[in-house]
């Protein structure tokens, strides 16, 4: 997979041993092989996944086309988004909120590609979406190469609110199709 560069910033290719080994650790437990941890190869894909930071904050990742609707399937060559989305809890507590991101990915055997190194991805206040989604700054679009093998790959994302030290690990999949 290669990505490609977004607004101001631009993504290294390289992908450091900790990102991978954190990636690894984050699978689901009791999981076989980590194309079950993520539902990679032949498994159904699932292009939108969501989960709480803490008892006030949500994620949302999903994979989408280069228009930002989301999709569960791609062709070659497509350019997909990692769409990421916060949901705060009505009646949360207001408080500063910085949250950083970092993005690898596993095509379809289970073999990680680059990824990026963690950046900031909302700076803000807690209460300044509450009881709705509200776009996290990035914008990351990559695309799958000829060398990519088709089935359900994965874009793994981990998501660390900064103040806290909290973080959740999502990982949307989509189907690379010949």
């Amino acid at each position: 997979m290669r990505s490609e560069p977004h607004r101001p910033r631009t993504w290294p290719r390289s992908c450091s041993v900790a990102l991978a080994a954190v990636m690894a650790l984050a699978a689901p437990a009791g999981a076989e092989t980590l194309v079950d941890a993520y539902g990679l190869g032949t498994h159904a894909p699932r292009p939108e996944v969501w989960t709480k930071i803490d008892d006030t904050l949500s994620v949302r990742a999903q994979i989408r086309d280069a228009e930002g609707r989301p999709v569960d399937h791609a062709r070659r060559g497509a350019v997909l988004r990692l769409g990421l989305d916060a949901f705060v809890q009505p009646g949360a507590a207001d408080r500063p909120l910085a949250l950083s991101c970092a993005i690898s990915f596993y095509d379809a055997d289970g073999r990680a590609a680059p990824g990026s190194d963690t950046v900031p991805c909302y700076a803000g206040r807690l209460a300044a979406g509450t009881g709705r989604f509200r776009p996290l700054d990035l914008d990351f679009r990559f695309r799958n190469t000829a060398g990519d093998p088709a089935g359900t790959a994965a874009v793994v994302v981990r998501v660390t609110d900064t103040g806290t030290g909290e973080g959740i690990t999502l990982a949307p999949t989509y189907r690379l199709e010949d």
